[in-house]
């Protein structure tokens, strides 16, 4: 039975009243020693899972209510991008867990949709996220910086398990380790479950020390500066404090470290839906002061990152409002409040922190989906792919994966994807520099073409951009027709990948009508016309400017100065061009009768280059 709370007493509400104003003040009095990182896609959940989806919400919002955190204090991270989860983890891997089946065996059996696989991931790679960025404040202004998330200690190179997919901890390392940080650094793990996959991935780095204080080993505990200590299922207050103070201070005296993870999971609490461990809620408090106060006293120059690991139903998230109430005042007389009475503080304190929009209701839909309103559609849920193969996150890991990404961020991008597949027969791909300024780099519309050649199914290209927005034309590279920016440089890698595209969907060809003249020209080093009189006509173009560069063949075509035998301009006429993959197209397609068929047609088509006006 859930406990009733007694209404407060006149007393108690002037004495809250009184210390959340005292709390104000003091915010502004000193320097805030924490900052938060939380963003909306830490909200998921999935049937039958014990996970408190909106665990950092409450807890942003008890500490807002107490004027404990303001919205300078609040970071919201990006997803982090698999160039750097490749670092840790293997691409098979990253390959298995866009399947459902795959999910299910992470998260213990609980069963999921495609649907929620794409959440799930989505999730896992936000809190990873903001791990990372948590990193960059913790080392880059000497706050504590806790991620209101992560902590997926679980995840291996090759394997998850655990509800873990990314090892969060992991890949923020490896992106400080890319960035030239390379002095040591400790993980203090203090979920009541066994820091496994920590330990794996660090086994051979004596650079990287793990402490992990759990029940039971999940594995191996063989690395090369490592403490792992099995306390059983049956644990109190004073054998835990007493080992976490023990390791803890010898971890700090021994290895000196720089920069310091945090893992405070609350599972070890009583009354943890998953533990088994039987902390009181002034255990845990205790523990948290303890491990705040070591560090200050062993490390005190070190970077301080938090993470929330374990912790399952509705009422862990209280145990990390009283850490971080405390680790902001410095007092402990904060008590958080039930979820009822959280409920109501939510608009008034969060709303303000996160979602502005929510105080007025613009462009609020309250967030309802399909399954929202018809439950039983979850189970089945199908996430829309790119194509009708490609899931958001396997898109990505393959645009990863051919470098494609890698090379705009060799021209100082930051590259952020942008789907949008609410349309069956037609999907957006948009790239952007990066995730804050909207830069756009990169759009892609395509669709499965059945007319263009009766009995095949093309991939059809609408449309596709390619521009550099930070660079600018000049007399040696002026602007071709229907061009805002300088071209991205990226055309044949486009192409490439649109090819292979079209390989793994198992589409017979490529099929696109360019705009432009200049366009058409680079399609023709892959394509080719469909219709043999398009592509004799393209030919008499091209060689009435022997030796001119595009975009003098362009200019010299917009401006009517290529003309036939009786003086008439010649303009572009946009044509349908094919790239043929299936060994049936390509005989359809019949090469050398496609040849023969413009030599045939190509006298009907005569045009010079007349002088300028």
């Amino acid at each position: 039975m859930p406990t009733i709370r007694p209404a407060m007493t006149t007393g108690e509400k002037i004495f809250r009243h009184l210390r959340r104003r005292a709390n104000q003040m003091f915010a502004r009095l000193r320097p805030p020693p924490a900052t938060f990182v939380y963003g909306p896609h830490y909200e998921c959940s999935w049937p039958g899972s014990e996970v408190d989806e909106v665990r950092g919400e409450r807890i942003l919002t008890a500490l807002a209510a107490e004027g404990l955190v303001t919205f300078e204090q609040v970071r919201r991270p990006s997803l982090a991008t698999y160039h750097a989860i490749r670092r840790v983890h293997d691409d098979a891997y990253l390959d298995a867990c866009q399947r459902p089946e795959v999910m299910v065996d992470i998260l213990g059996g609980l069963e999921v949709s495609e649907v929620d696989t794409a959440r799930i991931l989505d999730l896992q790679r936000a809190m990873t996220g903001g791990t990372m960025l948590a990193t960059d404040i913790a080392l880059g202004t000497g706050k504590i910086a806790v991620n209101l998330g992560g902590g997926f200690h679980h995840a291996q190179r090759g394997r998850g398990r655990g509800f873990c997919v990314f090892h969060d901890v992991a890949v923020a390392i490896a992106e400080q380790r890319a960035l030239g940080f390379h002095e040591r650094i400790l993980v203090v793990d203090l979920d009541q479950h066994d820091g496994d996959g920590t330990r794996s991935l660090f086994a051979d780095d004596p650079s990287v020390f793990t402490l992990s204080i759990h029940n039971q080993h999940w594995g191996a505990t063989e690395a090369v500066a490592s403490t792992s200590v099995a306390l059983g299922d049956v644990v109190g207050d004073t054998l835990y404090l007493e080992t976490v103070q023990l390791h803890l201070t010898e971890a700090l005296r021994q290895h000196r470290p720089r920069l310091i993870y945090f893992l405070a999971g609350t599972d070890p609490a009583a009354g943890d839906k998953i533990g088994v461990w039987q902390i009181s809620a002034e255990g845990m408090l205790g523990r948290d002061i303890a491990v705040f106060e070591a560090i200050r006293a062993f490390a005190p120059d070190a970077a301080v990152v938090v993470c929330l690991a374990g912790g399952y139903g509705p009422s862990t998230w209280q145990h990390s409002a009283r850490s971080f109430a405390w680790l902001q005042s410095g007092h402990r007389g904060f008590e958080p409040p039930d979820n009822d009475e959280l409920t109501l503080m939510r608009a008034r304190h969060y709303a303000a922190l996160l979602k502005p929009a929510e105080l007025t209701g613009e462009g609020d839909d309250l967030g309802l989906t399909l399954e929202d309103l018809v439950p039983s559609l979850a189970a089945t849920a199908r996430e829309p792919r790119f194509l009708g193969y490609y899931s958001r996150q396997g898109l990505e890991l393959a645009l990863e994966r051919h470098g494609f990404l890698g090379r705009l961020r060799g021209k100082g991008f930051q590259p952020s994807l942008e789907f949008n597949l609410v349309d069956p027969q037609r999907h957006i791909l948009k790239i952007f520099g990066d995730a804050e300024h909207k830069e756009l780099l990169f759009e892609l519309v395509v669709r499965r073409d059945r007319r263009t050649v009766p009995g095949f199914e093309l991939l059809a290209i609408d449309w596709l951009l390619l521009q550099n927005p930070r660079e600018h034309f000049s007399a040696d590279r002026p602007a071709l027709p229907g061009q805002r920016h300088p071209g991205l440089g990226l055309f044949e890698e486009t192409v490439a990948l649109l090819i292979i595209a079209c390989e793994r969907v198992g589409l017979a060809g490529l099929v696109v009508t360019p705009s432009q003249y200049h366009l058409a020209v680079q399609w023709q080093k892959r394509l080719r016309f469909v219709d043999p009189r398009a592509g004799a006509r393209m030919r008499a173009v091209r060689e009435a400017m022997p030796g001119a560069s595009l975009a003098e063949a362009a200019r010299a075509l917009h401006e009517g100065r290529v003309v036939d035998p009786s003086g008439r301009p010649c303009s572009y006429e946009p044509s349908p061009m094919i790239f043929p993959l299936s060994d049936e197209l390509k005989a359809e397609l019949d090469p050398e009768n496609y040849l023969r068929a413009i030599d045939e047609a190509a006298e009907d088509y005569r045009f010079q280059l007349s002088s300028p006006r």
